[in-house]
């Protein structure tokens, strides 16, 4: 029976994903959404009759709805198909995991097969939990009423203090920026220019000119050496502020403010409640180039999808630039956090774990410059990563589901907030699945098999099935909520796949050592041709892409057959992943260069620099792993071996019997933070690993 109940909720999850992408079905009640569901169900359930041959068709069926029902008595903000779609994705993933718990005590496994199975069984948990957190955040934007927003009260008119934090910026960017505040239409405003750690006076003495020839309002400090990053430069000049100052503000060197922004935006702190206001970060000159389309819209998908669904449960992150900060809200948390390198993110939590309320305004006041070149987006990831992971450090017992703890967060707040952190791991589990496909094939080249389940029968369709619908809702999401074309969306998911190895790298970093340390990535020479630096800059992404190509022709080589064909489809698909970072390399590198790009090139904005000593973080953490993969790959080659029959080896898939032989279904794909806090998924299975979804993290601004 568990078979027939994971066939059916997988198949009952498609099902319903391709009704709910009907144009204006998601958000349908009752009256539309209980028959379009129903269908699904029906479908569902007819179908997973039709390959098991059994008649438990209605009792499923009805076992759908009841859940769905459930589902919506709990989330009444939602539509009944939306409801459906998460109660059929969290009962297929946890009858799943109930039947892949099951299956080596059923198939004889010793001692060494049952911990290999139950390895992989924890991580195929962490990448359904991971994917159910990031379908819950689709459906909690597209399928959800719209619910009134805090009010701002535009007679309030504290005094406001923006600070512009500045390392090594040329003064042609600077000019547009403050150019722009200059014009705010404010009353009580001081813009203060932090330059920080600036070695060169030709650098930030022309800053300070500009600063001088803009007026009163405008206010320069330069401070080198300082300690603590930009969180150490910011908790200086906010001491050297007058007292009167009540609000405090941060924009990024390269952005562009609208004059409208604090007239709309400050009124919110009438209420004493509020500690924080952040509105989204955006973007400009973008729109001629087809990688810089799908950057932006990568970035886009965290301020749509994933703040509004936290901001339903006062759990937004203050994501730095373009936000608003009440200056005695952070007096009482003692300040930026100068261990973290992700100091906004990590404020936040403290601050509304002690009561405050932060507000997301989801309009548009601002646009800033992306990075023009790869190796300055991977540096920007891997401090977000990372910055991820010093949080999670930090705060684990604050966010962990039980225990002693300090800050007074709610449930919602404590369950975004961890999950937020966790994404990151999806790319560790998408990089894990790939390295298990790969000794899979090794083992499959060598006539042995490893000591995990294997995957068999009908169930071998339903990673391919979780994989393509998790796909489609991923570019459904941005569709809707983004509204970028197909090709747009497309680009925007190359750019999250680009992005895995650097987040694994990041996350590997952040668990070895609480210390900051930011990716080295080769210096770009000018001219010449631009193939050999798009991959020198990826060289193991696409190395892993290769590998896992090649695979993929091993397993068809050395047993054609359906379940082959899907497996080395899914092989195919990690291929697809890592091969998504020299695309974006030389991609990049193809940006056609106006005057003002050359100039913004130079920006750490673009670069990704710090005003720190950069050291390779990486090279610690892939030695011990690579060494660690060939030792575990050599010791289970050697464990099992797995006798040769005439048809083929033992170790690849066989289509047998439905009850004894059906192992494994895989979890729903979707995207995962940011901006701070990324989207996509990954499932990885082989002929004797089960099949699993690991999600990449979403873009995040921290």
């Amino acid at each position: 029976m568990i078979l027939q109940l994971v066939l059916f909720f997988a198949i009952g999850s498609a099902a319903t994903t391709a009704v709910a992408m009907m144009p204006g079905t998601i958000r349908a009640r009752a009256w539309a959404g209980i028959p379009l569901g129903l269908l699904a169900l029906v479908v569902a359930g007819w179908v997973t009759s039709a390959i098991t041959e059994d008649s438990t068709a209605m009792i499923l069926v009805l076992l759908g709805l009841g859940a769905a029902v459930e589902a919506r008595r709990h989330l009444p903000a939602w539509s009944m198909l939306g409801a459906q779609l998460l109660a059929c994705v969290v009962l297929g993933s946890l009858s799943y995991l109930v039947y892949a718990g099951i299956q080596p005590f059923a198939d004889g496994f010793g001692p060494v097969g049952i911990i290999g199975s139950f390895v992989l069984l924890l991580l195929e948990a962490a990448a359904l939990s991971l994917s159910i957190y990031y379908l819950f955040e689709i459906l909690d934007v597209l399928s959800r009423r719209d619910q009134a927003t805090h009010q701002a009260d535009a007679a309030y008119l504290p005094r406001v203090a923006l600070q512009v934090p500045a390392y090594n910026e040329p003064v042609e960017i600077m000019r547009e920026t403050l150019g722009a505040l200059a014009k705010l239409d404010y009353p009580d405003l001081i813009v203060q220019v932090v330059d920080n750690n600036t070695k060169d006076p030709e650098v930030w003495k022309p800053l300070e000119a500009l600063c001088r020839e803009l007026g009163p309002r405008f206010q320069f400090l330069h401070l080198d050496p300082w300690p603590g990053y930009k969180a150490g430069a910011l908790n200086e000049a906010t001491r050297r502020l007058p007292d009167e100052v009540e609000v405090l503000g941060i924009v990024d060197a390269d952005y562009l403010v609208k004059p409208g922004f604090l007239r709309a935006v400050v009124g919110h702190f009438k209420d004493p409640q509020v500690a924080f206001v952040q509105t989204p970060q955006h973007y400009r000159d973008w729109q001629d180039d087809k990688y810089l389309r799908g950057l932006f819209f990568s970035y886009r998908y965290f301020f749509d999808i994933t703040m509004p669904a936290r901001a339903h449960r006062n759990a937004i992150i203050f994501a730095g630039t373009m936000g608003l900060i009440r200056r005695s809200a952070l007096a009482e948390i003692g300040g930026w956090n100068e261990a973290c390198i992700t100091e906004d993110a990590e404020a936040s939590l403290r601050m509304l774990g002690r009561g405050s309320v932060g507000v997301y305004e989801r309009r548009v006041f601002g646009e800033g410059l992306m990075p023009l070149t790869f190796d300055g987006l991977k540096k920007q990831r891997f401090r977000w990563a990372l910055g991820g992971i010093q949080i999670l450090r930090m705060h684990w017992r604050e966010l962990a589901p039980i225990g002693r703890r300090q800050l007074r967060l709610h449930a919602g707040q404590r369950i975004h907030y961890l999950l937020g952190s966790m994404h990151w791991f999806g790319d560790v589990l998408t990089t894990s699945f790939t390295l298990l496909l790969l000794l899979t094939a090794a083992a499959a080249a060598l006539h042995h098999r490893l000591p995990v389940r294997e995957l068999t029968g009908p169930v071998v369709v339903v990673p391919l099935a979780f994989l393509l619908t998790g796909v489609l809702r991923a570019l459904w999401a941005m569709r809707t909520a983004v509204r970028c074309t197909w090709g747009d969306g497309i680009r925007a998911m190359a750019v999250w796949f680009a992005l895995s190895w650097v987040d694994t790298l990041a996350v590997v970093r952040g668990l070895a050592s609480n210390r900051a340390a930011f990716l080295r990535t080769p210096k770009r020479k000018e001219g010449g041709s631009h193939l050999w630096p798009a991959l020198r800059s990826s060289s193991m992404e696409t190395m892993l892409a290769l590998l896992a190509v090649a695979a993929a022709i091993i397993m068809l080589v050395r047993a054609p057959g359906f379940a082959t064909a899907i497996l080395a489809f899914l092989l195919l698909f990690e291929a697809a992943i890592f091969g998504a970072a020299p695309w974006a390399s030389l991609a990049a590198e193809g940006i056609q260069l106006t005057p003002f790009r050359q100039v913004y090139r130079r920006s750490p904005q673009n670069t990704g620099e710090r005003p720190v000593s950069v050291r390779n973080a990486a090279a610690v953490p892939v030695a011990l792993a690579a060494g660690a993969a060939v030792a575990l790959g050599i010791m289970l080659l050697n464990v099992m071996p797995a006798p040769v029959s005439n048809n083929a080896p033992a170790d690849l898939p066989k289509l047998g019997n439905v009850a004894q032989n059906a192992k494994k279904a895989a979890p729903s794909v979707a995207p995962s933070a940011t901006p701070s806090a990324s989207p996509s998924a990954s499932p990885s299975p082989s002929p004797s690993v089960s099949p699993s979804s690991s999600a990449t993290a979403l873009p995040s601004p921290t």
